[in-house]
């Protein structure tokens, strides 16, 4: 019988009805991209960073002269397969197929013929060979400009229109030079294909062409011109320059960008400059140029700083494509005022408690940004916003935001709610509505500004609309938008910061090769047959997803009761008393309908279905899953639909069936809404009756508090006694503070007369009552101790997921300590399933984050967490689970779906690891891998579980919880493992340069070594030594243990820099060390020990007899345990001991004085170590510290000992030394020289208006093509 109330109408069509029962309520249908707006014509998406290639495009789109050549080539032309010209042939095929000229035709076609809101620009940039990061990149228009049509010339060689380019764009100049001696005139020919013209110091355009091709320029003085004529003398000569030859497209790209010598920044000038639509060129053109009348029909603006900001353009349809019709003039001064006034009431006036959160923020301290990085951020947002199809969360966006910026993490790291306050201090520019971002487009007129405003008195003489500013269609084409526009909205562009940036001229009256005029009022487009077929088949497919998703939007889910089910409590609330039958009877549950049908034909169809005379109430379901009715369904005297009734929002309908109907004293309506609410008796002697007290009350929402109060005092002391009322006092409870006396805020006595809906009570609210005698300690304890464990009924509605075909829910009513497991049996009963109860459970049915968790069988139904008033149910397959069980979901890359786990809680981190291995089929001994706790909430995920030893609940993990596996594995908790290397050798580049810094060279152990963070780097020598067993020398046995053996050097850069000295008391985790940090060991001959101030410096000395370099070198260890500071004669001491010993006992030789120099690698040079050339006063000689300045003696620090009094550093200088020096000075001349020319070629571009400088590093622009020579 309902399939009539739900069938299609088949007369007129206009509406669609769906009776099916719902299967599925959370399924979607993605949105698809809407069609063109009333322009009929099609904008572009932003692919990140895309505004300046969309703003050309549309350009080359509405130039005909260059889209029907290119239309005009064939598959054959292109190198298309024949079979299949919509698809690029293989790599294997001989013909290169001329991929950007397929991919600019099915852009320009889609662009003409798709019906879509706009194109996506992909598949051109894939053709340029471009990566995804490069449409993030901002780049210039002009670059791209000339980059894409020398790809165009070179992929159009070796077809019909190989001079497209040349003959479209390009033109000539004539250079002219009068030598003044001779008289004679030099003629030099230019080729172009734009004219950059000076905006600096001109007022327009007519003025920047004058000063490039009428004045005159002499050469005089020093830039006299050397003359051929004249044997190449300097001569004084004048200059100029002609137009003699003009292109049917003439571009004029404007110098905005200057180099301010003064600070070396880029600056962009934003000064007026006037251009006209309509000029003649003849005065700067060769009497031989007959055709000089141009007309304008591009501008591309560009709105920004020179470093960063967007494009779009104003483009003229000369070809009539789009629907133009007159926009709206543009509100005056005090108009646009007075309605920036009103939007800005209205933000402030939907925002609470607006005063005290500015409160708190305007005393916090956020980064200070400057205007330029506000513009920066600004437009970076706004490409990401441009690049979806509709809108973003401030999550999502904050996301993407930080994986595009170069911002340091530490600038946006944890300052989600400073992004959210950014977006939310510029609504010009973004509309934050419901934690979603959308992006305010505005061209001409602020949305926000002709809210208020009445559009008829805003409209001119309608005699006007028909006058088409001389039959001329301009439009406004900024990435997706298109709108109208006039030639006033391009005037005010003469002197904005959104200014001109390029612009585009047409020849009038152009000719056809043939010599006819071309006539782009009836162009035909002459698009490829492929390309139609292809997009005909989108628009089909458009069309599908459309209807689709209209239908979809429109779906209203209604769930349909009988009325006999209810029994009614408290006159506001119907519970169900259906346990003799759960499930719907036929023609009740829940069914789809169209949310567009008329109320008057909904409530007939609903008649013919369950009898006339029958009565249909609107219900709204409660917390309690109980329902409460709002209204009843009559006919309307107008023709509303059901998306203007109650039914829209509430979704639940009660029939009954005539004669039955609800009674009269049920309470029906919004106003008398049950609310839900926890009472706490504060009375001294509350815990003695607290057996008979309701502490859980349904309480209509119309009611006042002095009502409510006086219902508690009645059921409390079972009589009326005013007098004693008047004491008792009522607060609103917030049982989680801490402090009990703000844990309670007390209602006063005016505030009592009003209703619990004017005090803006809700749901789960808990209110406290006691008299002013009473004295509660802890409102937390008196809310346990008289707290009623009463039984309460709650309404249940579980759907079955288990068997498809049977879809009718289960509704059940049952009471709040009812366990899970009863009602999953009760479902599986109802549903006739011949299951298990082990291997099915019960989830909440809604799109929370927790549905996916299963529920446990023992739990009560009131410890179910529902969202809102939701109190849904479904079934599904799965193991049941006990209490002590946990699911846990794991994702890898081994498996396309998660692994879905039950374990016991008890259970080790191991031993969890030990089950999914098992699970997976992974090696056992592959520990390549470690888990991580996937957060929804967060950008990233959790940091690595390695608590191995510990249970799954000590290492955090809940019910539900979702794991993934990353590549790598981790050090268990409190441990590091350490990488060693072994140095093998020590090598010198050249060999005699002892003296300089060694190259090591290395071989890496084969095994981690696994310490405890609290483990000494001893514990560390003595592994190693372990590992590679170490023996100790015979002669030290006794004396010496192995880890004295092991040297350990710190690691940077694949090289061995410091020693780490020992012993030290210092603990990995006090030392900071990381996990898989490398260190470097060598094994001596003898034992060390290095103290923790001790140094090891490396001492050469005796030089050759052409004295080019030292032959010695050895390491002297200058202890500094009593002396913390490294004193001069403390050194010379243990040097002299040193070079003593070293002396060849032949050598009778007595050594009477050494010099002493600290050498600097970095430098190549020597210092001369005398603390008497040292000019600090404050220190003393004996006590000048040679760890510090100029000397700054460290481990390795080379000194070189010569015999003898009085030496410089010549006597310590080598030959290499010499070569260092000299290499590096060379190479400081270079860079002089560099800076010199980039200073030369700044000046320069300075004088021509631009510059080549960037402020900061931008990767360069690129066009790969094909080489299509052959």
């Amino acid at each position: 019988m309902l399939q009539g109330l739900f069938d299609e109408d088949a007369g007129d069509g206009e509406y669609y009805y769906q009776g099916t029962p719902s299967t599925n309520s959370k399924s979607t249908v993605e949105k698809p991209l809407p069609p063109r707006n009333e322009t009929n014509l099609c904008g572009l998406q932003n692919q990140g960073a895309t505004c300046y290639l969309n703003a050309l495009i549309q350009t080359l789109l509405f130039t005909p002269e260059f889209r029907e050549p290119l239309f005009e080539l064939s598959a054959k032309d292109l190198n298309l397969p024949s079979n299949d010209s919509s698809q690029t042939p293989s790599s294997g095929n001989i013909l290169k197929v001329r991929k950007i000229i397929v991919e600019l035709q099915r852009l320009f076609a889609e662009m003409l013929l798709l019906n879509q809101q706009a194109c996506s620009s992909i598949r051109l940039t894939d053709s340029f060979g471009w990566q995804s990061n490069e449409t993030f990149d901002h780049q210039d228009v002009h670059e791209l400009n000339r980059l894409l049509f020398d790809a165009i010339q070179k992929s159009l060689q070796g077809t019909k229109q190989s001079n497209l380019i040349l003959s479209t764009y390009e033109g000539s100049t004539i250079n002219y030079t009068q030598c003044k001696r001779c008289q004679k005139i030099f003629k030099r020919r230019e080729d172009y294909q734009d004219l950059p013209l000076v905006v600096q110091d001109s007022p327009n355009l007519h003025t920047s062409l004058a000063n490039m091709f009428t004045l005159h320029e002499h050469l005089v003085g020093d830039n006299q011109y050397r003359c051929s004529s004249c044997a190449n003398a300097l001569c004084d000569a004048e200059k100029w320059a002609k137009i003699s030859k003009l292109p049917p497209i003439l571009t004029f790209p404007l110098q905005r960008f200057v180099y301010d010598i003064k600070t070396g920044n880029r600056l962009k000038k934003t000064t007026r400059y006037e251009f006209p639509f309509d000029i003649d060129l003849k005065e700067f053109c060769e009497d031989s140029v007959i055709e000089t009348d141009y007309e304008l029909f591009a501008v591309v603006i560009h709105k920004g700083t020179c470093y960063s900001g967007h494009y779009y353009g104003y483009i003229k349809d000369v070809d009539h494509i789009g629907c133009w019709t007159r926009p709206p003039p543009p509100l005056s001064p005090a108009t646009k005022s007075s309605n920036k006034q009103k939007a800005a009431n209205a933000r402030h006036a939907n925002t609470p408690n607006s005063k005290s959160r500015n409160d708190r923020t305007s005393n916090q301290t956020d980064p200070v940004e400057t205007d330029e990085e506000i513009a920066k951020k600004i437009d970076m947002i706004r490409t990401i916003l441009l690049s979806c199809d509709d809108s973003l969360t401030i999550d999502d966006l904050f996301k993407t935001y930080r994986d595009n910026t170069t911002v340091p993490r530490g600038r946006t790291r944890g300052s989600n709610g400073t992004f959210a306050k950014f977006l939310r201090t510029h609504p010009e520019v973004f509309n934050i509505d419901d934690k979603r971002v959308r992006l305010v487009e505005q061209m001409d007129v602020d949305e926000n500004e002709v809210t208020d405003m009445d559009y008829e008195s805003s409209q001119t003489d309608k005699s006007l609309t028909n006058d088409y500013e001389n039959d001329e269609y301009w439009f406004c084409f900024d990435d997706l938008s298109v709108t109208c526009v006039t030639r006033q909205n391009i005037q005010r562009h003469y002197g904005l910061n959104d200014c001109a940036y390029m612009l585009f001229y047409r020849l009038k009256n152009h000719r056809n090769k043939n010599g006819s005029i071309m006539d782009c009022s009836d162009t035909s487009y002459s698009i490829a047959q492929w390309l139609i077929d292809e997009i005909t088949e989108k628009n089909k497919i458009l069309e599908e997803k459309r209807e689709i998703y209209e239908k979809y939007q429109n779906q209203l889910p209604v769930t349909i009761y009988p009325g006999d089910w209810f029994e009614v409590i408290d006159d506001c609330r119907l519970n169900l008393n259906n346990n003799n039958q759960v499930l719907f009877p036929d023609q009740y549950g829940e069914h789809v309908f169209d949310k567009r049908i008329k109320i008057n034909e909904f409530i007939s169809n609903l008649e013919d279905t369950y009898g006339a005379g029958s009565h249909f109430y609107v219900a709204k379901k409660l917390r309690s899953g109980q329902l409460h009715v709002v209204s009843e369904l009559t006919n309307s005297n107008d023709d509303l639909t059901l998306d203007k009734n109650d039914l829209s929002n509430y979704r639940h309908i009660i029939v009954f069936q005539h004669p039955s109907t609800l009674s009269d004293t049920v309470l029906q309506g919004e106003e008398f809404e049950p609310i839900m609410l926890n009472i706490v008796f504060g009375f001294p002697d509350a815990h003695i009756h607290a057996s008979r007290l309701q502490t859980t009350r349904h309480v209509s929402k119309n009611t006042t508090l002095f009502e409510l109060k006086k219902t508690l005092f009645f059921d409390y002391y079972q009589h009326d006694d005013p007098q004693l009322l008047r004491l008792v006092r009522m607060g609103k409870l917030n049982l989680e503070e801490k402090n009990n006396r703000k844990s309670r805020r007390e209602y006063k006595t005016d505030e009592e007369k009003q209703t619990l809906g004017q005090l803006y009570l809700h749901d789960g609210d808990t209110l406290g009552i006691d008299d002013k005698n009473s004295f509660v300690p802890s409102w937390k304890d008196a809310s346990s101790n008289s707290t009623n464990m009463r039984k309460t009924h709650l309404s249940l509605t579980v759907k079955n997921n288990i068997d498809s075909t049977n879809t009718k829910p289960m509704t059940y009513s049952c009471l709040n300590t009812t366990p899970v497991g009863e009602v999953k049996s009760m479902a599986i009963q109802a549903f006739g399933l011949s299951i298990d109860a082990s291997l099915c459970r019960l989830h909440i049915d809604d799109d929370s984050d927790v549905a996916h968790i299963p529920l446990y069988d023992h739990q009560t139904v009131d410890t179910i967490e529902f969202k809102q008033n939701n109190t849904n149910l479904c079934l599904k397959l799965g193991q049941a689970l006990k209490e002590n069980h946990l699911l846990i979901y794991i994702l890898s890359d081994r498996e396309p779906n998660s692994l879905e786990l039950v374990a016991d809680q008890s259970i080790t981190l191991f031993d969890l690891w030990n089950l999914i291995k098992q699970e997976l089929h992974m090696d056992n001994n592959d520990n390549e891998y470690h888990l991580c706790e996937v957060r929804p909430s967060m950008i990233n995920d959790g940091p690595p579980l390695n608590d191995f030893d510990q249970t799954l609940l000590v290492n955090g993990l809940t019910n539900g919880v979702q794991l993934i596996m990353q590549s790598g594995s981790v050090a268990p908790r409190n441990h590091v493992r350490l990488r060693a290397f072994r140095i093998t050798n020590k090598s010198y580049k050249p060999n005699e340069a002892i003296h300089t810094r060694p190259i090591f060279e290395m071989i890496e152990l084969k095994k981690r070594f696994e310490l405890p963070i609290t483990s000494s780097y001893n514990v560390f020598r003595e592994s190693i030594a372990r590992f590679i067993d170490f023996k100790v020398p015979s002669n030290y046995i006794d004396k010496a243990q192995p880890l004295e053996f092991i040297r350990l050097y710190d690691i940077e850069n694949d090289q061995p820099t410091s020693i780490v000295h020992e012993p030290v008391l210092t603990t990995l985790k006090q030392a900071k060390v990381h996990d898989l940090r490398s260190y470097a060991f060598e094994v001596l001959l003898n034992p060390e020990y290095l103290a923790k101030k001790d140094l090891l410096l490396n001492i050469v000395y005796s030089k050759d007899n052409a004295s080019s370099y030292f032959q010695h070198r050895s390491e002297l260890h200058l202890p500094l345990r009593d002396n913390t500071v490294a004193k001069y004669d403390y050194l010379e001491q243990h040097v002299w001991t040193h070079f003593k010993s070293s002396k060849n006992d032949n050598d009778s030789t007595q050594i009477n004085k050494i010099t002493l120099a600290r050498y600097f690698p970095d430098r190549g040079q020597w210092l001369i170590i005398d603390p008497s050339s040292v000019t600090n006063k404050k220190v003393k000689i004996s006590n000048l510290n040679l760890k510090l300045e100029p000397y700054r003696l460290d481990d390795f620090t080379v000194l070189g000992a010569l015999e003898g009094e009085h030496l410089t550093t010549e006597d310590f200088d080598t030959q290499y030394d010499k070569i260092k020096r000299q290499n590096m000075e060379q190479e400081k001349e270079q860079k002089r020289t560099n800076r010199e020319r980039n200073r030369t070629e700044n000046d320069r571009n300075q004088q021509n208006g631009s510059s080549g400088r960037r402020k900061s590093p931008q990767n360069a622009m690129r066009i790969n093509v094909d080489d299509f020579d052959g």
